[in-house]
């Protein structure tokens, strides 16, 4: 099968995709990524409950998070970003972080990474 094989327009329901859970007790479903799609973008849908969270750690490209539902924060080495529902996170590629929901209830975040990851 050749590259372009794999790279054509399809219909992706979270619902049927696999929870995986991150160190710390959060999941996040990987939606669409480079090894399985051939894509140059890989994206995330993440839950964090509350008492959760992931430990710290970073990435080696740029991400964008969007925060559908819920209120959480990022905990940076240099200080914290709080957010809530319909706002957008960046983070640059090496910024070290983990994020944890604020409130109640869960926190939903889809994390765009680009380059997409392996």
């Amino acid at each position: 099968m050749s590259k372009t094989a794999k790279r054509k327009a399809c219909l992706i329901r979270p619902l049927e995709v696999p929870d995986d859970e991150i160190d710390g007790g959060a999941t996040h479903k990987t939606i669409i990524t480079r090894g399985a799609n051939e894509t140059d973008i890989t994206v995330y849908r993440s839950q964090i409950t509350p008492g959760k969270s992931h430990d710290w750690h970073h990435h080696e490209v740029d991400e964008v998070i969007f925060c559908v539902a819920g209120e959480g924060r990022y905990e940076l080495e240099e200080g914290e970003i709080r957010f809530k529902a319909g706002e957008f996170i960046f983070l640059p590629k090496g910024t070290k972080h983990r994020s944890s929901s604020t409130t109640d209830g869960p926190v939903e975040l889809v994390a765009i990474f680009q380059p997409g990851l392996e």
